[in-house]
């Protein structure tokens, strides 16, 4: 069945592209944005394309893709597309791959006649190991999706907003940019890439109005998480909501719908005097002194 556009959409007539938005965050983003009118092209794997990525990368950088994702399934672009309608066109592509890429954008213009929003959402990593144990494979891997593959989408679609009179770019980020997580040293160097990387596209694009902004996501719910593809078989997602609720001051687990709201916010005209931002939407991780006097038992008096 077709998502709904509200009547008078934050988003209609504009057309977007998501990648890595097959699950997670980015499901959430294009679930919104059809919602809200507008157009998208939307990218992930297709499930045989996790499968097969072991012959073409290695078996140690294809761990970080989903190799679990059933055909027709969830998690299945394709029938991703065929719930949502006309207009969610599906492309699967490897945004690490510069002709898989162009590929995408170029059904955006193809299709839809231009580009008004891009969101880098394609991501993967946060659980390699220390610098010591990260592996060359994993380290290279995780900075050509999460970092490369983002400037690459940025130089590409800059000529098609330019054409609009403006538009908007979000990428995803992290808090693991902000704050010195162990064990994330690949993932998080990524996503502070990608914040400078923001700031130094938002001041090239500013003339054009061309807007760039992150946002930087805490412990949200999502596959990622719970059914990282760094190991064997998912964990119970109760036992991961419940961790992340006792994890940050708002004491429930974030939700891709979360960071989803706030993209949508971006990529509408509401926030056309706001570029170069990262925004943080953690239930207030980041902002906390220490956990240690949130979490200590109450004193009696």
């Amino acid at each position: 069945m077709a998502a709904a556009a509200h009547p008078g959409g934050r988003l209609n007539g504009k057309t977007a592209i998501v990648t890595g938005a097959a699950s997670g965050i980015g499901l959430a983003t294009l679930e919104r944005f059809v919602a809200e009118g507008a157009r998208v092209v939307f990218c992930d794997l297709a499930p045989a394309q996790g499968r097969e990525m072991q012959a073409r990368i290695g078996a140690a950088a294809s761990r970080l893709h989903h190799s679990r994702r059933s055909e027709g399934g969830p998690n299945d672009g394709y029938a991703i597309a065929a719930r949502l309608g006309a207009a969610a066109h599906f492309v699967p592509a490897d945004v690490t791959d510069p002709k898989s890429l162009a590929g995408v954008i170029d059904h955006a213009r193809r299709h839809f006649g231009g580009l008004d929003i891009l969101v880098n959402n394609a991501g993967v990593g946060g659980g390699e190991g220390s610098v010591e144990a990260c592996s060359e494979e994993i380290f290279d891997r995780t900075i050509a999706v999460n970092l490369r593959a983002p400037w690459m989408a940025m130089k590409l679609v800059f000529p098609l907003l330019r054409e609009r009179g403006g538009g908007s770019i979000i990428t995803t980020s992290s808090i693991s940019a902000l704050l010195g997580m162990p064990g994330q040293g690949a993932y998080g160097a990524s996503k502070a890439a990608v914040l400078q990387l923001t700031r130094v596209a938002a001041m090239e694009g500013a003339k054009d109005f061309i807007r760039v902004n992150a946002v930087c996501p805490g412990g949200i719910l999502t596959p990622i998480i719970y059914d990282t593809p760094l190991l064997d078989r998912p964990t119970d997602i109760s036992l991961v909501a419940n961790a992340l609720a006792k994890a940050q001051p708002i004491p429930r687990a974030g939700l891709p719908v979360d960071i989803a709201n706030a993209i949508l916010w971006l990529a509408s005209d509401e926030s056309s005097f706001v570029t170069g931002q990262a925004i943080a939407i953690d239930g207030g991780l980041t902002a906390e002194f220490g956990s240690e006097y949130r979490l200590r038992p109450a004193i009696k008096e």
